[in-house]
């Protein structure tokens, strides 16, 4: 068989779902750098494919903000007053009662903008592209959509109704980087071409409202792995972790899943080597994420800024929801519903909250191809606190080294924060959980389409 009829089978028959053998022409010694096998085996692997395609390939996440070094900041794209640097290199050792704190953003209240509203203004100096304006503005608008928080250009108007004139100047620079929280006055965020994407912008407008990096907190270490012997010279005081009441007293759980964390790159030597690493290697493909703000992230800013102080609303919201700026509940990923109490069911033939002793459930089609562009939720919830385990058979579904492509995310750490994801045949055992909820998300692209899984699940009560 030649290469091209044997690729072009290939393709034709992953498109279909069917199974595939790696022609030995791909799969030689002289292509062993084209087909990896990870976590299946060689037929769930498409990357030979995708590069025969064109198409993207999976890869860790690289945040943008740390591509450029801008002088004069810590961790890459923060600027630091001399009070706030003091604290984070030195610390106050003022942890709550635990020995750990659990706040990611600053601990001073002089640093919050009032009334939930930042000015601000574009350089007429340094000016910024016309696309990277538009993202700044888009990015501005994201914090909007999910918070109370308003940004409103400056006018000699708006600084005599917020009794103040400060605001955030958007400059073009040599990279991202921003001041934290409110500092008085005109502070500077500067944005670049490096740097030009919508949650990368974002992140910076994060540090402007108070949030610090998420995997320098003071309670990391029980997360994440620093390789400190991978870290560039010179850049290992960008590792330090937060020792004092540096960050405010809104506690909430450590979140790798965070668009505030860095990458397993981040100040890398050969910028290939982990310098930071979960703990949970299955959510090495969440960290350093800059495809949208996490649920923790939006909660925390809504609890900063008190977004529902003004809210009298009765509801009680159940799973982890909360109470939003619009006073109605604001649901963990996956669960909807006026009070949280279902799940989203977006893609027909799957998804369902499963409350028995016991069951079973598949992803769609099964044992058939699963469809493209799929999401289904399943939540396991039991009225007590129990031991749940689930156990997978015939796992089939596309496979890389990230899950980037098609996955099953098993939010085992909580309904509110990313969970581990698996690929290629999956698990190798039974998972055991123990507690109430438990959340599965199986989510597809619109690539090549497997056999996916048939799963189990018993529930016993402790």
């Amino acid at each position: 068989m030649s290469l091209v009829v044997a690729v072009l089978l290939s393709i034709f028959l992953l498109t279909n779902g069917l199974p595939v053998e790696i022609p030995d022409e791909i799969n030689g010694s002289n292509n062993s750098g084209i087909v990896e096998t990870i976590h299946g085996s060689p037929k769930l692997n498409t990357k030979h494919l995708r590069l025969l395609r064109g198409q993207k390939l999976s890869q860790l996440h690289k945040p943008m903000e740390g591509l450029a070094d801008v002088e004069g900041t810590y961790e890459a794209d923060m600027k630091l007053t001399p009070s706030q640097a003091v604290e984070i290199m030195e610390g106050s050792k003022t942890l709550d009662g635990t020995g750990r704190s659990k706040r990611k953003v600053v601990s001073n209240t002089i640093y919050k903008w009032p009334k939930g509203t930042v000015m601000f203004e574009f350089s007429k100096f340094n000016v910024l592209p016309e696309n990277v304006k538009t993202t700044v503005l888009t990015a501005m608008e994201y914090w909007e959509s999910v918070t109370c928080l308003r940004f409103r250009e400056r006018t000699a108007e708006r600084e005599k109704e917020l009794g103040h004139s400060d605001f955030i100047l958007f400059s073009k620079g040599p990279g991202c980087s921003s001041a934290i929280g409110r500092m008085g006055g005109p502070q500077e965020v500067t944005v670049s071409e490096t740097c030009n994407n919508k949650v990368t912008v974002a992140h910076e407008i994060g540090h402007s409202i108070g949030f610090y990096h998420e995997q320098s907190r003071p309670d990391r270490d029980y997360f994440v792995d620093i390789l400190r012997t991978n870290i560039k010279t010179g850049y290992e005081d960008d590792f330090k972790k937060y020792e004092s009441g540096t960050e405010i007293g809104v506690h909430e759980p450590y979140d790798i899943g965070s668009a505030m964390h860095y990458g397993p790159t981040w100040f890398s030597k050969d910028e290939k080597s982990h310098t930071i690493e979960p703990k949970d290697k299955g959510l090495m493909g969440v960290m350093g994420q800059r495809d949208e703000l996490s649920f923790m992230d939006i909660k925390t800013a809504n609890d900063f800024y008190k977004c529902n102080e003004g809210c009298t609303s009765s509801l009680e919201c159940k799973n982890g929801g909360y109470i939003g700026p619009n006073c109605a509940c604001v649901c963990p990923p996956g669960l909807t519903g006026r009070t949280c109490d279902d799940v989203k069911r977006g893609t027909p033939g799957c998804g369902a909250i499963l409350s028995g002793s016991s069951g079973t459930f598949t992803t769609p089609n099964f044992p058939g191809s699963y469809p493209d562009n799929a999401d289904c939720y399943w939540l396991i919830q039991v009225p007590q606190t129990s031991e749940i385990t689930v156990t997978f058979e015939n796992f089939e579904m596309e496979d890389d080294e990230t899950c980037y492509y098609d996955w099953l995310e098993i939010r085992k750490y909580s309904l509110l924060l990313a969970g581990p994801k698996f690929c290629g045949n999956g698990p190798s055992g039974p998972i055991v959980f123990t507690g109430q909820s438990l959340m599965l998300h199986f989510h597809t692209d619109d690539g090549y389409g497997f056999k996916g899984f048939r799963a189990s699940y018993t529930v016993q009560p402790k």
